[in-house]
């Protein structure tokens, strides 16, 4: 029996990593864990497989201790884990409420971490975890720091748990993308706050998620998507987090003046 564990899996890149597993038939079974069960069950009626579906606010502890009791109830053999789940908002420190910050950090990073220490018990030879990182976590973002902060966590995290679980045969990847076309885009930017309105270029879904399966597959650490991404990821590394953020800071600053014309 192989079961995967996807949170976030009510829409976006979670139900895109659930379809294409499911296409692939490497997963007997899925467990699905988000807020929205209706969107869940529907996901899995679409898919035609054996899901159990787990209702959870992965911002509270609460939500979290579901899927450890689900583990500890059931004991599975888990194959894959996919944590897709996570939130970003745009904005300034004084624009973001305080409630805003910690959910941001309570679902980005700490449920990240406690849902895998939680599951890597039940994983055996073969295993693979696939944390959500982005593609805004390798320079400085002023305006978008909360989350892209948590997503350089993250990329950290999961690069050293990926040497750690070597000697067991398990493998994890942080998944990097740039900007992809799903609801997080239109989520992040409702509240009318400082954001990048040319989010360009938007990549598909099923793309990056495909390439994400096959890095994770092959062991790799790390998978950042599309040349353009890989370009930045390059340039981060090269050139002064101050050069970056003053790009940053313009981009923001032009489309301002943009609108205001």
């Amino acid at each position: 029996m192989s079961l995967a564990i996807i949170t976030g899996a009510s829409g976006g890149i979670g139900s895109e990593f659930a379809r294409q597993l499911a296409g692939l038939g490497i997963c007997d079974e899925f467990w699905f864990v988000a807020r929205n069960e209706e969107r869940m069950q529907k996901l899995a009626d679409e898919l035609g497989v054996k899901a159990k579906i787990i209702g959870a606010d992965l911002t509270s502890m609460e939500g979290i201790n579901k899927v450890r009791a689900a583990l500890e109830e059931e004991k599975p053999k888990v194959s894959f884990l996919i944590n897709a789940s996570g939130f970003g908002n745009f904005g300034a420190f004084d624009e973001i409420s305080e409630d805003e910050v910690i959910k941001m950090i309570d679902l980005n990073a700490k449920a990240l971490v406690l849902l895998t220490h939680m599951t890597i018990p039940y994983m055996e030879l073969g295993g693979r975890i696939i944390q959500l990182g982005s593609g805004s976590c390798f320079t400085p973002l002023p305006y978008f720091n909360i989350y892209s902060s948590s997503k350089v966590f993250v990329l950290h995290y999961t690069k050293s748990l990926n040497y750690e679980l070597k000697k067991y045969g398990i493998r994890a990847t942080c998944f990097c993308p740039g900007w992809v076309e799903t609801e997080f885009l239109g989520k992040s930017t409702a509240n009318g706050n400082t954001h990048p309105k040319s989010m360009k270029p938007l990549l598909k879904c099923e793309d990056v998620v495909r390439g994400c399966i096959k890095a994770s597959i092959k062991g790799k650490a790390m998978y950042v998507t599309n040349w353009y991404t890989k370009l930045q990821h390059l340039l981060f590394k090269l050139v002064p987090d101050c050069i970056l953020t003053k790009l940053w800071i313009g981009m923001l600053e032009g489309e301002r003046k943009n609108e205001k014309l």
